[in-house]
Protein backbone atom coordinates (compact mmCIF):
# COMPACT_ATOMS: atom_id res chain seq x y z
CA UNK A 1 0.00 0.00 0.00
CA UNK A 2 1.33 3.65 -0.90
CA UNK A 3 2.15 5.75 1.92
CA UNK A 4 1.13 9.48 2.08
CA UNK A 5 4.34 11.29 2.50
CA UNK A 6 6.44 10.19 -0.33
CA UNK A 7 6.39 12.09 -3.33
CA UNK A 8 8.62 10.86 -6.06
CA UNK A 9 10.68 13.83 -7.93
CA UNK A 10 10.72 14.68 -11.57
CA UNK A 11 14.08 15.26 -12.85
CA UNK A 12 14.03 18.58 -15.64
CA UNK A 13 17.08 20.23 -16.90
CA UNK A 14 17.78 23.14 -15.54
CA UNK A 15 18.50 25.27 -18.75
CA UNK A 16 14.40 25.51 -18.63
CA UNK A 17 14.45 26.90 -15.65
CA UNK A 18 17.09 30.02 -16.62
CA UNK A 19 14.97 33.95 -17.87
CA UNK A 20 16.26 36.79 -17.84
CA UNK A 21 17.66 38.51 -15.04
CA UNK A 22 15.49 41.52 -13.34
CA UNK A 23 17.26 44.63 -13.15
CA UNK A 24 20.12 45.43 -10.33
CA UNK A 25 19.86 48.02 -8.24
CA UNK A 26 22.29 50.84 -7.30
CA UNK A 27 23.43 51.24 -3.64
CA UNK A 28 26.43 53.47 -2.14
CA UNK A 29 28.70 52.84 1.32
CA UNK A 30 29.04 56.48 2.39
CA UNK A 31 31.45 55.07 4.72
CA UNK A 32 33.89 53.75 2.41
CA UNK A 33 36.24 55.46 -0.43
CA UNK A 34 34.66 55.04 -3.51
CA UNK A 35 37.47 53.16 -5.02
CA UNK A 36 37.15 50.57 -2.29
CA UNK A 37 34.12 50.10 -2.72
CA UNK A 38 34.32 47.82 -5.64
CA UNK A 39 36.33 45.21 -3.47
CA UNK A 40 33.88 45.38 -0.94
CA UNK A 41 32.63 41.68 -0.28
CA UNK A 42 29.11 40.57 -0.58
CA UNK A 43 27.31 38.49 2.26
CA UNK A 44 24.29 36.35 0.81
CA UNK A 45 22.26 35.43 4.32
CA UNK A 46 19.87 32.85 3.48
CA UNK A 47 17.11 32.05 5.47
CA UNK A 48 14.14 30.49 4.41
CA UNK A 49 15.07 30.53 0.94
CA UNK A 50 17.34 27.70 0.29
CA UNK A 51 17.37 27.83 -3.23
CA UNK A 52 19.74 29.55 -6.33
CA UNK A 53 16.77 30.05 -8.81
CA UNK A 54 14.72 33.19 -8.90
CA UNK A 55 16.52 34.44 -5.63
CA UNK A 56 17.06 38.25 -6.13
CA UNK A 57 19.95 38.50 -3.33
CA UNK A 58 22.21 36.25 -5.26
CA UNK A 59 21.79 37.30 -8.48
CA UNK A 60 22.67 41.26 -7.55
CA UNK A 61 25.36 40.25 -5.32
CA UNK A 62 27.05 38.46 -8.01
CA UNK A 63 26.88 41.61 -10.19
CA UNK A 64 28.66 43.43 -7.66
CA UNK A 65 31.88 41.48 -7.43
CA UNK A 66 32.79 38.66 -5.02
CA UNK A 67 30.07 36.56 -2.54
CA UNK A 68 30.08 34.95 0.30
CA UNK A 69 26.90 32.54 0.66
CA UNK A 70 26.01 32.11 4.42
CA UNK A 71 23.20 30.18 6.39
CA UNK A 72 23.98 30.71 9.89
CA UNK A 73 22.03 28.21 12.72
CA UNK A 74 21.19 30.35 15.17
CA UNK A 75 20.19 29.14 18.65
CA UNK A 76 17.30 31.61 19.23
CA UNK A 77 15.65 30.66 16.25
CA UNK A 78 16.48 26.54 16.42
CA UNK A 79 15.75 26.60 20.15
CA UNK A 80 13.09 28.56 20.40
CA UNK A 81 10.58 25.84 20.27
CA UNK A 82 8.60 25.93 17.36
CA UNK A 83 11.07 24.31 14.85
CA UNK A 84 12.00 20.82 15.60
CA UNK A 85 14.69 18.38 14.35
CA UNK A 86 12.65 17.51 10.96
CA UNK A 87 13.30 20.58 9.86
CA UNK A 88 16.60 20.65 10.85
CA UNK A 89 16.25 17.47 8.67
CA UNK A 90 14.85 19.13 6.23
CA UNK A 91 17.23 22.31 6.26
CA UNK A 92 20.04 20.28 5.95
CA UNK A 93 19.48 18.55 3.11
CA UNK A 94 18.39 21.67 1.41
CA UNK A 95 21.86 23.20 2.18
CA UNK A 96 23.81 19.70 1.01
CA UNK A 97 21.78 20.65 -2.71
CA UNK A 98 22.62 24.58 -2.03
CA UNK A 99 26.37 23.40 -1.31
CA UNK A 100 26.66 21.72 -4.67
CA UNK A 101 24.95 24.21 -6.78
CA UNK A 102 26.96 26.82 -5.81
CA UNK A 103 30.31 24.30 -6.12
CA UNK A 104 29.29 24.04 -9.42
CA UNK A 105 29.23 27.95 -10.21
CA UNK A 106 32.52 28.77 -8.68
CA UNK A 107 31.39 29.38 -4.86
CA UNK A 108 31.18 27.85 -1.64
CA UNK A 109 28.42 27.74 1.06
CA UNK A 110 29.58 28.87 3.95
CA UNK A 111 27.46 27.71 7.36
CA UNK A 112 27.79 28.97 11.14
CA UNK A 113 26.37 28.58 14.44
CA UNK A 114 25.32 31.25 16.91
CA UNK A 115 23.23 35.16 16.90
CA UNK A 116 23.33 36.28 13.57
CA UNK A 117 24.72 39.67 15.00
CA UNK A 118 27.91 38.16 16.23
CA UNK A 119 28.88 36.29 13.06
CA UNK A 120 28.39 39.34 11.10
CA UNK A 121 31.34 41.18 14.19
CA UNK A 122 33.56 38.03 13.76
CA UNK A 123 33.42 38.86 9.76
CA UNK A 124 33.56 42.46 9.99
CA UNK A 125 37.01 41.42 11.96
CA UNK A 126 38.40 39.47 9.13
CA UNK A 127 36.84 40.91 5.96
CA UNK A 128 36.48 44.64 6.90
CA UNK A 129 33.62 46.36 5.43
CA UNK A 130 31.14 44.26 3.35
CA UNK A 131 27.81 44.37 2.39
CA UNK A 132 24.78 42.02 2.90
CA UNK A 133 22.17 41.02 0.62
CA UNK A 134 18.69 38.56 2.05
CA UNK A 135 15.28 37.89 1.70
CA UNK A 136 13.16 39.49 3.87
CA UNK A 137 11.71 37.09 6.60
CA UNK A 138 7.81 37.02 7.56
CA UNK A 139 8.17 34.83 10.51
CA UNK A 140 7.14 35.08 14.72
CA UNK A 141 8.23 38.21 16.87
CA UNK A 142 11.32 35.97 17.48
CA UNK A 143 12.85 36.60 13.54
CA UNK A 144 11.24 39.78 13.82
CA UNK A 145 13.19 41.04 16.36
CA UNK A 146 16.41 39.66 15.11
CA UNK A 147 15.94 40.95 11.78
CA UNK A 148 15.35 44.50 13.10
CA UNK A 149 18.61 44.11 15.29
CA UNK A 150 21.25 42.74 12.36
CA UNK A 151 19.51 45.74 10.11
CA UNK A 152 20.64 48.63 13.33
CA UNK A 153 23.91 46.71 13.58
CA UNK A 154 24.42 47.12 9.62
CA UNK A 155 23.34 50.68 10.13
CA UNK A 156 25.55 51.18 13.27
CA UNK A 157 29.10 50.40 11.28
CA UNK A 158 27.90 52.34 7.66
CA UNK A 159 27.37 48.70 6.02
CA UNK A 160 25.03 48.84 3.03
CA UNK A 161 22.59 46.09 3.65
CA UNK A 162 19.61 45.25 1.12
CA UNK A 163 16.60 43.20 1.37
CA UNK A 164 13.97 41.76 -1.28
CA UNK A 165 10.67 40.42 -0.54
CA UNK A 166 10.35 36.53 -1.17
CA UNK A 167 6.65 36.38 -1.14
CA UNK A 168 3.73 38.65 -2.31
CA UNK A 169 3.51 40.23 1.09
CA UNK A 170 4.03 44.18 1.80
CA UNK A 171 6.58 45.35 4.47
CA UNK A 172 5.33 48.33 6.32
CA UNK A 173 1.66 48.10 4.74
CA UNK A 174 -0.20 51.07 5.47
CA UNK A 175 -3.64 49.28 5.09
CA UNK A 176 -4.87 46.35 3.69
CA UNK A 177 -6.94 47.59 0.79
CA UNK A 178 -2.90 47.67 -1.06
CA UNK A 179 -1.91 44.10 -0.37
CA UNK A 180 -3.68 42.84 -3.75
CA UNK A 181 -1.52 45.39 -5.89
CA UNK A 182 1.77 44.56 -3.72
CA UNK A 183 0.96 40.55 -4.41
CA UNK A 184 0.26 41.19 -7.91
CA UNK A 185 3.53 43.03 -8.73
CA UNK A 186 5.34 40.26 -6.78
CA UNK A 187 3.84 37.00 -8.63
CA UNK A 188 3.88 38.63 -12.29
CA UNK A 189 7.85 40.06 -11.85
CA UNK A 190 10.40 39.10 -13.65
CA UNK A 191 12.09 35.70 -12.84
CA UNK A 192 15.70 36.19 -11.70
CA UNK A 193 18.04 33.08 -13.32
CA UNK A 194 20.46 31.35 -11.45
CA UNK A 195 23.60 32.78 -11.57
CA UNK A 196 26.29 31.03 -14.10
CA UNK A 197 29.36 31.76 -12.31
CA UNK A 198 30.23 33.10 -9.18
CA UNK A 199 33.28 35.08 -7.72
CA UNK A 200 33.75 33.46 -4.19
CA UNK A 201 36.20 35.21 -2.01
CA UNK A 202 39.50 33.32 -0.86
CA UNK A 203 41.59 33.60 1.58
CA UNK A 204 41.21 33.57 5.88
CA UNK A 205 37.84 33.62 7.14
CA UNK A 206 36.67 33.64 11.09
CA UNK A 207 37.00 30.30 12.64
CA UNK A 208 33.10 30.08 13.51
CA UNK A 209 32.58 29.68 9.31
CA UNK A 210 32.72 26.76 8.17
CA UNK A 211 33.06 25.60 4.78
CA UNK A 212 29.59 23.31 3.48
CA UNK A 213 27.54 22.02 6.01
CA UNK A 214 28.25 21.99 9.30
CA UNK A 215 25.57 19.88 11.82
CA UNK A 216 24.21 22.47 14.51
CA UNK A 217 25.60 19.31 17.06
CA UNK A 218 25.69 22.03 20.12
CA UNK A 219 21.85 23.15 19.40
CA UNK A 220 19.30 21.88 21.71
CA UNK A 221 16.67 21.09 19.02
CA UNK A 222 13.21 19.69 19.85
CA UNK A 223 10.70 17.45 18.09
CA UNK A 224 11.49 14.10 16.37
CA UNK A 225 12.32 13.48 12.71
CA UNK A 226 10.25 12.31 9.90
CA UNK A 227 10.07 8.47 9.14
CA UNK A 228 8.69 8.62 5.73
CA UNK A 229 8.03 11.88 3.54
CA UNK A 230 9.38 14.49 1.60
CA UNK A 231 12.86 15.28 1.29
CA UNK A 232 14.54 18.75 1.49
CA UNK A 233 16.35 20.51 -1.90
CA UNK A 234 15.69 22.55 -4.64
CA UNK A 235 15.51 19.40 -7.38
CA UNK A 236 12.91 17.96 -5.46
CA UNK A 237 10.56 21.37 -5.34
CA UNK A 238 10.79 21.58 -9.18
CA UNK A 239 10.06 17.86 -9.59
CA UNK A 240 7.27 18.34 -7.31
CA UNK A 241 5.82 21.30 -9.34
CA UNK A 242 6.53 19.38 -12.34
CA UNK A 243 5.07 16.27 -11.62
CA UNK A 244 2.16 18.71 -10.21
CA UNK A 245 0.88 20.29 -12.86
CA UNK A 246 2.14 17.67 -15.92
CA UNK A 247 -0.57 15.55 -14.56
CA UNK A 248 -1.33 15.07 -10.61
CA UNK A 249 -3.38 18.12 -10.14
CA UNK A 250 -5.95 15.97 -12.70
CA UNK A 251 -7.46 14.86 -9.36
CA UNK A 252 -7.42 17.98 -7.17
CA UNK A 253 -10.01 19.34 -6.36
CA UNK A 254 -12.04 15.95 -6.44
CA UNK A 255 -9.51 14.47 -3.53
CA UNK A 256 -8.40 17.17 -1.51
CA UNK A 257 -10.57 16.50 1.34
CA UNK A 258 -9.90 12.87 1.41
CA UNK A 259 -7.13 12.02 3.97
CA UNK A 260 -6.12 9.46 1.71
CA UNK A 261 -5.38 10.12 -1.56
CA UNK A 262 -4.91 13.67 -1.17
CA UNK A 263 -1.55 12.49 -0.58
CA UNK A 264 -0.88 12.41 -3.82
CA UNK A 265 -3.31 14.44 -5.84
CA UNK A 266 -2.63 17.58 -3.68
CA UNK A 267 0.35 19.62 -4.71
CA UNK A 268 2.57 19.01 -2.31
CA UNK A 269 4.58 21.77 -2.16
CA UNK A 270 4.04 23.44 0.93
CA UNK A 271 6.62 22.24 2.58
CA UNK A 272 9.43 23.69 -0.63
CA UNK A 273 7.51 26.71 -0.44
CA UNK A 274 8.22 26.98 3.94
CA UNK A 275 11.62 26.49 3.38
CA UNK A 276 11.94 28.60 0.02
CA UNK A 277 13.19 25.63 -2.14
CA UNK A 278 11.03 26.77 -5.02
CA UNK A 279 9.69 31.00 -5.12
CA UNK A 280 6.13 31.15 -5.23
CA UNK A 281 6.42 33.54 -8.05
CA UNK A 282 7.77 31.02 -10.14
CA UNK A 283 5.14 28.49 -8.77
CA UNK A 284 2.67 31.24 -9.79
CA UNK A 285 3.57 31.74 -13.14
CA UNK A 286 4.33 27.72 -14.39
CA UNK A 287 0.71 27.54 -12.64
CA UNK A 288 -0.56 30.01 -14.93
CA UNK A 289 1.52 28.71 -17.77
CA UNK A 290 -0.29 25.09 -17.73
CA UNK A 291 -3.53 26.68 -17.05
CA UNK A 292 -2.89 28.49 -20.67
CA UNK A 293 -2.25 25.00 -22.34
CA UNK A 294 -4.88 23.25 -20.73
CA UNK A 295 -6.95 21.01 -22.99
CA UNK A 296 -10.21 21.10 -21.13
CA UNK A 297 -12.71 23.75 -18.91
CA UNK A 298 -12.58 20.32 -16.06
CA UNK A 299 -8.31 21.18 -16.32
CA UNK A 300 -8.88 24.79 -15.96
CA UNK A 301 -10.30 24.64 -13.18
CA UNK A 302 -8.34 22.26 -11.38
CA UNK A 303 -5.43 24.59 -11.68
CA UNK A 304 -7.60 27.83 -10.90
CA UNK A 305 -8.57 26.20 -7.71
CA UNK A 306 -4.64 25.53 -6.80
CA UNK A 307 -3.76 29.30 -8.08
CA UNK A 308 -6.11 30.68 -5.67
CA UNK A 309 -4.12 29.00 -2.62
CA UNK A 310 -1.40 30.63 -3.85
CA UNK A 311 -2.97 34.18 -2.88
CA UNK A 312 -4.45 32.94 -0.03
CA UNK A 313 -0.44 31.60 1.08
CA UNK A 314 0.79 34.93 1.00
CA UNK A 315 -3.01 36.47 2.16
CA UNK A 316 -2.03 35.16 5.48
CA UNK A 317 1.68 35.21 5.98
CA UNK A 318 0.73 39.21 5.60
CA UNK A 319 -1.03 38.77 8.65
CA UNK A 320 1.64 37.93 10.57
CA UNK A 321 3.27 40.32 9.40
CA UNK A 322 1.75 43.14 10.18
CA UNK A 323 1.44 42.17 13.69
CA UNK A 324 3.71 39.01 14.97
CA UNK A 325 1.60 38.98 18.07
CA UNK A 326 -0.82 36.82 17.39
CA UNK A 327 1.77 33.68 17.54
CA UNK A 328 0.91 34.01 21.75
CA UNK A 329 -2.04 36.52 21.58
CA UNK A 330 -5.23 35.84 21.20
CA UNK A 331 -6.70 37.71 17.99
CA UNK A 332 -9.72 38.28 19.93
CA UNK A 333 -9.31 38.95 23.66
CA UNK A 334 -12.89 38.05 24.53
CA UNK A 335 -11.70 34.30 23.85
CA UNK A 336 -9.39 34.30 26.66
CA UNK A 337 -12.37 34.07 29.25
CA UNK A 338 -12.90 30.42 28.24
CA UNK A 339 -10.43 27.43 28.23
CA UNK A 340 -9.63 27.99 32.04
CA UNK A 341 -9.09 24.20 32.76
CA UNK A 342 -6.42 22.28 31.39
CA UNK A 343 -6.20 18.08 30.77
CA UNK A 344 -2.86 16.86 30.48
CA UNK A 345 -4.01 13.52 30.25
CA UNK A 346 -6.47 14.41 27.51
CA UNK A 347 -3.77 16.50 25.70
CA UNK A 348 -1.54 13.98 25.60
CA UNK A 349 -4.20 11.34 24.26
CA UNK A 350 -4.89 14.03 21.27
CA UNK A 351 -0.72 14.63 20.86
CA UNK A 352 0.44 10.86 20.43
CA UNK A 353 -3.03 10.07 18.71
CA UNK A 354 -4.78 7.73 21.24
CA UNK A 355 -8.01 9.50 22.03
CA UNK A 356 -10.19 6.07 20.51
CA UNK A 357 -11.43 8.15 18.29
CA UNK A 358 -10.41 6.80 14.43
CA UNK A 359 -9.79 9.30 12.21
CA UNK A 360 -8.05 12.07 14.70
CA UNK A 361 -5.85 8.95 16.27
CA UNK A 362 -4.65 8.28 12.66
CA UNK A 363 -4.32 11.90 11.06
CA UNK A 364 -2.05 12.56 14.60
CA UNK A 365 -0.04 9.51 13.87
CA UNK A 366 0.15 10.10 10.23
CA UNK A 367 1.62 13.75 11.48
CA UNK A 368 4.25 12.08 13.40
CA UNK A 369 5.50 10.09 10.51
CA UNK A 370 4.68 11.91 7.53
CA UNK A 371 5.25 15.69 8.63
CA UNK A 372 1.78 16.66 6.79
CA UNK A 373 -1.66 16.48 6.38
CA UNK A 374 -4.27 17.86 4.03
CA UNK A 375 -5.83 20.87 5.48
CA UNK A 376 -9.64 19.09 6.08
CA UNK A 377 -7.46 17.05 8.57
CA UNK A 378 -5.22 19.79 10.03
CA UNK A 379 -9.04 21.69 11.09
CA UNK A 380 -10.15 18.90 12.23
CA UNK A 381 -7.64 17.83 15.02
CA UNK A 382 -7.35 21.77 15.91
CA UNK A 383 -11.26 22.11 16.66
CA UNK A 384 -11.06 18.78 18.41
CA UNK A 385 -8.50 20.15 20.77
CA UNK A 386 -9.33 23.41 21.09
CA UNK A 387 -13.18 22.93 20.61
CA UNK A 388 -14.11 19.45 21.28
CA UNK A 389 -11.97 18.86 24.71
CA UNK A 390 -11.71 22.72 25.17
CA UNK A 391 -8.13 23.65 25.54
CA UNK A 392 -6.09 26.44 25.37
CA UNK A 393 -4.55 27.22 21.19
CA UNK A 394 -1.14 28.04 22.24
CA UNK A 395 0.16 24.72 23.37
CA UNK A 396 -1.09 22.74 20.22
CA UNK A 397 0.03 25.70 18.20
CA UNK A 398 3.85 25.03 18.92
CA UNK A 399 3.66 20.98 19.09
CA UNK A 400 2.04 21.36 16.07
CA UNK A 401 4.86 23.84 14.54
CA UNK A 402 6.85 21.28 15.43
CA UNK A 403 5.36 18.16 13.27
CA UNK A 404 4.07 20.36 10.19
CA UNK A 405 7.26 19.45 7.91
CA UNK A 406 5.50 23.09 6.52
CA UNK A 407 5.17 24.88 9.06
CA UNK A 408 5.28 28.06 7.63
CA UNK A 409 4.56 30.69 10.44
CA UNK A 410 2.14 33.29 8.91
CA UNK A 411 -0.26 30.37 7.80
CA UNK A 412 -0.18 28.51 10.80
CA UNK A 413 -0.60 30.72 13.58
CA UNK A 414 -3.83 32.36 11.51
CA UNK A 415 -5.00 28.85 11.46
CA UNK A 416 -5.26 27.68 14.32
CA UNK A 417 -6.77 30.56 15.61
CA UNK A 418 -9.33 30.13 12.74
CA UNK A 419 -9.90 26.80 13.33
CA UNK A 420 -10.22 27.70 17.61
CA UNK A 421 -12.88 30.21 16.79
CA UNK A 422 -10.33 33.07 18.56
CA UNK A 423 -10.27 35.94 15.79
CA UNK A 424 -13.81 36.50 16.05
CA UNK A 425 -14.68 37.58 12.80
CA UNK A 426 -14.45 34.10 11.42
CA UNK A 427 -17.44 31.51 11.48
CA UNK A 428 -16.35 29.26 14.26
CA UNK A 429 -16.69 25.25 12.44
CA UNK A 430 -16.48 22.07 14.98
CA UNK A 431 -15.85 19.45 12.87
CA UNK A 432 -17.56 15.95 14.27
CA UNK A 433 -14.25 13.00 13.69
CA UNK A 434 -16.85 10.43 13.12
CA UNK A 435 -18.92 11.88 10.60
CA UNK A 436 -15.58 13.43 8.72
CA UNK A 437 -14.06 9.64 8.89
CA UNK A 438 -17.53 8.29 7.15
CA UNK A 439 -17.79 11.19 4.75
CA UNK A 440 -13.87 11.03 3.61
CA UNK A 441 -12.75 7.30 4.47
CA UNK A 442 -15.50 5.56 4.00
CA UNK A 443 -13.47 2.43 3.50
CA UNK A 444 -11.22 3.33 6.16
CA UNK A 445 -8.21 3.48 4.46
CA UNK A 446 -6.49 5.76 6.05
CA UNK A 447 -7.27 4.59 9.49
CA UNK A 448 -6.07 1.64 8.98
CA UNK A 449 -2.62 2.74 7.22
CA UNK A 450 -2.11 4.73 10.46
CA UNK A 451 -3.89 2.62 13.28
CA UNK A 452 -2.65 -1.26 12.66
CA UNK A 453 -4.64 -2.13 15.79
CA UNK A 454 -8.05 -1.37 13.62
CA UNK A 455 -7.41 -3.25 10.92
CA UNK A 456 -9.31 -5.95 10.77
CA UNK A 457 -12.07 -4.14 11.51
CA UNK A 458 -15.06 -4.32 9.16
CA UNK A 459 -15.84 -1.05 7.67
CA UNK A 460 -18.98 -0.77 9.13
CA UNK A 461 -17.53 0.46 12.49
CA UNK A 462 -14.07 1.28 10.99
CA UNK A 463 -15.09 4.92 12.40
CA UNK A 464 -16.80 4.00 15.33
CA UNK A 465 -15.28 0.74 16.89
CA UNK A 466 -16.38 1.07 20.13
CA UNK A 467 -19.88 -0.18 18.38
CA UNK A 468 -18.57 -3.82 17.88
CA UNK A 469 -20.75 -6.48 19.22
CA UNK A 470 -17.37 -8.16 20.34
CA UNK A 471 -15.70 -4.90 22.02
CA UNK A 472 -12.77 -2.60 20.83
CA UNK A 473 -9.99 -4.48 19.14
CA UNK A 474 -7.07 -5.06 21.74
CA UNK A 475 -4.37 -2.68 22.69
CA UNK A 476 -7.16 0.25 20.90
CA UNK A 477 -8.53 2.60 23.65
CA UNK A 478 -12.09 3.74 24.28
CA UNK A 479 -12.84 7.16 23.42
CA UNK A 480 -11.72 9.86 26.20
CA UNK A 481 -14.87 12.17 25.13
CA UNK A 482 -18.60 12.02 23.84
CA UNK A 483 -17.52 14.02 20.71
CA UNK A 484 -21.26 15.12 19.92
CA UNK A 485 -21.81 16.09 24.01
CA UNK A 486 -18.80 17.83 23.73
CA UNK A 487 -19.12 19.68 20.56
CA UNK A 488 -23.06 20.58 21.34
CA UNK A 489 -21.60 22.37 24.55
CA UNK A 490 -18.18 23.82 22.78
CA UNK A 491 -20.77 25.58 20.13
CA UNK A 492 -23.12 26.79 22.87
CA UNK A 493 -19.71 28.78 24.73
CA UNK A 494 -18.40 29.83 21.45
CA UNK A 495 -21.23 31.25 19.49
CA UNK A 496 -22.64 32.47 22.81
CA UNK A 497 -18.87 34.77 23.47
CA UNK A 498 -19.19 35.14 19.70
CA UNK A 499 -22.02 37.44 19.41
CA UNK A 500 -20.82 39.47 23.15
CA UNK A 501 -20.58 43.05 22.83
CA UNK A 502 -17.00 42.80 23.77
CA UNK A 503 -16.59 40.10 21.11
CA UNK A 504 -18.41 41.83 18.26
CA UNK A 505 -16.21 45.19 18.90
CA UNK A 506 -12.49 42.97 18.72
CA UNK A 507 -13.84 41.37 15.92
CA UNK A 508 -14.66 44.56 14.00
CA UNK A 509 -11.08 46.00 14.84
CA UNK A 510 -9.40 42.94 13.53
CA UNK A 511 -11.29 42.26 10.36
CA UNK A 512 -11.13 45.90 9.21
CA UNK A 513 -6.84 45.28 10.27
CA UNK A 514 -6.49 41.99 8.73
CA UNK A 515 -9.86 40.81 6.13
CA UNK A 516 -9.61 40.03 2.82
CA UNK A 517 -10.34 42.71 0.33
CA UNK A 518 -10.62 43.33 -3.39
CA UNK A 519 -10.22 39.66 -5.56
CA UNK A 520 -7.81 40.23 -8.32
CA UNK A 521 -8.61 41.57 -11.37
CA UNK A 522 -7.04 39.15 -13.43
CA UNK A 523 -9.16 36.44 -14.28
CA UNK A 524 -6.82 33.34 -13.76
CA UNK A 525 -6.23 34.17 -10.38
CA UNK A 526 -10.19 34.72 -9.58
CA UNK A 527 -10.67 32.61 -6.55
CA UNK A 528 -13.39 29.91 -6.05
CA UNK A 529 -16.82 31.45 -4.84
CA UNK A 530 -16.62 29.83 -1.54
CA UNK A 531 -15.73 30.30 2.18
CA UNK A 532 -11.92 31.00 2.20
CA UNK A 533 -11.59 29.20 5.55
CA UNK A 534 -12.22 25.88 3.16
CA UNK A 535 -9.07 26.54 0.77
CA UNK A 536 -6.18 24.12 1.44
CA UNK A 537 -3.49 26.04 2.36
CA UNK A 538 -1.03 23.22 2.95
CA UNK A 539 -1.99 21.85 -0.42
Amino acid sequence: MKKPGIIKGVQIDEQDLFNKACDTGHEVNERDPRKELEAVITVVWFKRDLRIYDHRPLAEAVTKGSVLPLFVFEPSVWEAGDVSVRHKDFVMESLQELDEQLSKRGARLYTAIGEMTDILQELVLHLGPFRLHAHEENGTPNTFRRDIAVRSWMKGKGFPMKEWPHFGVTRGLKTRDAFQKGYEAYVSGELTPAPERMDSRSGQLPACLKQGVQEPLTLKIPGEGIQTGQKGGERAAHGTLRSFLDARYKGYQLKISKPYASADSCSRLSPYLAWGNVSVRYTYQETVKAIQQSASGFEQQQLSAFLSRLHWHCHFIQRIEDEPEIVTRTMNPAFDTIRQDWDEQAYQAWLQGKTGIPLIDAAMRCLHETGWLNFRSRAMVLSFVCNTLMLDWRRPSVDLARLFLDYEPGIHYSQVQMQAGTTGFNTIRIYNPVKQGQDHDAKGAFVRRFVPELRTVPDAFIQEPWKLPAGLPDGYPSPIVDVAKANGEARRILWSLKQSPEAREAAGAQLNKHGSRKESRRRSTKKPRQDFEQLDLFS
